[in-house]
């Protein structure tokens, strides 16, 4: 007969499952469906929590310990070099200043799918630097650098049909030889752009400066805005600006730490966070609660701190254009986007975005099948567009 000092260790042993069974069809189980990768985990964590009680039940504390501290050490090999694995195939990784960058030397294939539902395949390369899917030839006199996020930077067009491989070509066209360059990453907020620009204008040194600039950039420069965000990584993971100091920094404190460390570690973790994540955007949207007027004011405040350090970085002789991504979403915060750029003496392009909102409003397949990214054909129309823009200013100065 098991005596009640063992009884009561063996129901504290079993506390583990009840409370992790209760936290996941709490918080991971939002619509009932568990994922096939949650259902693994649950079942394996039970069945290892039930052997941990009969080996103390067979036989004694000691033992236990050991067989836990091995299941523990083999779990956290196992978990880290399986991200470190997978991983590999990634097109970011992490960065201890930018939060992720673009790896250098990757080229991956992704099977897409527009609006419309048409099938397509992604070629998606990026250069030998990392930050840049696009490096051209550093000697030569006209350099075009195209600075965005997952617009321009993500794998939702092969590199020979994204928007800037049309400008390039249509400048070519006109006699004016322009090397590309292209940096950036999905997620991407001005501030990680504005610390890419930093480190690299100077060794550029590029005639034309492209930013591609969307309005939720203004909620990505805010960190109140961000922790609002259902999106919890990249809260943890990105640089914000302070505008009263000028500095910049990741968000501090314990938890932040270990946040960071886990995802850039653990798959477990990673894959977790991701699944609550989902599962978060699906019950709530974009963001937990509503943004607050002051909320946007601030962010807008900080945007334009932001975009006069670009103009501080690049030279007085490097033309500045800013060009917004096609989003129907917070369109009206477009207004603030014009104001800040043209404050800095930057040329706003707009036609651009306008035409595949109105292409898009016609049925007309312009975007991947998130419905916020352009597809093949929507860069092509997007590209052009800008081109045109960019040769009239050219044309007047």
């Amino acid at each position: 007969m098991l005596n009640l000092k063992k009884k009561i260790i063996i129901l504290t042993f079993l506390i583990p499952s009840f409370f992790f069974n209760y936290f996941t069809l709490t918080i991971f189980d939002l619509d009932n469906k568990l994922s096939t990768f949650s259902a693994i985990i649950i079942f394996s964590f039970n069945a290892l929590n039930l052997l941990f009680v009969y080996i103390y039940y067979k036989f004694d504390f000691k033992t236990l310990s050991y067989f836990v501290s091995y299941c523990i050490l083999i779990f956290i090999i196992f978990d880290f070099s399986l991200e470190k694995i997978l991983n590999n195939n990634s097109i970011i990784k992490d960065d201890n200043e930018l939060g992720w960058i673009l790896k250098k030397d990757k080229s991956v294939k992704f099977n897409q799918q527009t609006s419309h539902g048409k099938k397509y395949v992604v070629n998606f390369k990026s250069s030998s630097v990392d930050g840049f899917r696009v490096y051209g030839d550093i000697k030569k006199k006209n350099k075009i650098l195209v600075i965005g996020d997952s617009y321009t930077a993500g794998p939702y067009s092969s590199n020979d049909f994204m928007y800037y491989d049309y400008i390039k070509n249509y400048l070519n066209e006109k006699k004016m030889d322009y090397e590309l360059f292209v940096m950036g990453a999905a997620g991407y907020g001005n501030v990680q752009q504005l610390i890419l620009l930093r480190k690299n204008f100077e060794i550029i040194k590029p005639n034309i400066i492209l930013h591609q600039f969307c309005v939720n950039d203004f909620f990505d420069n805010n960190k109140d805005i961000k922790k609002n965000s259902t999106t919890q990584n990249q809260y943890f993971r990105s640089p914000y600006y302070n505008y009263i100091n000028g500095e910049i920094h990741q968000i501090k404190g314990i938890v932040p730490t270990i946040y960071r460390f886990l995802f850039k570690y653990s798959f477990t973790f990673k894959k977790l966070d991701q699944i609550y994540t989902y599962r978060s955007f699906i019950k709530n949207g974009s963001f937990k609660s509503e943004i607050s007027e002051n909320m946007i004011k601030s962010s807008v405040d900080i945007t334009k701190q932001i975009f006069k350090q670009f103009r501080k970085v690049i030279s007085k002789d490097t033309i500045f254009f800013s060009v917004n991504c096609a989003s129907t979403k917070n369109n009206h915060l477009s207004k603030y986007w014009k104001k800040i750029v043209n404050e800095i003496n930057g040329i706003v392009i707009e036609t651009p975005s306008n035409k595949i909102l109105e292409l898009n409003s016609k049925d007309i397949d312009v975007f991947h099948e998130d419905g916020g990214h352009l597809n093949n054909y929507g860069n092509k129309i997007y590209g052009q567009l800008i081109s045109e823009e960019i040769m009239i200013r050219l044309s007047d100065l």
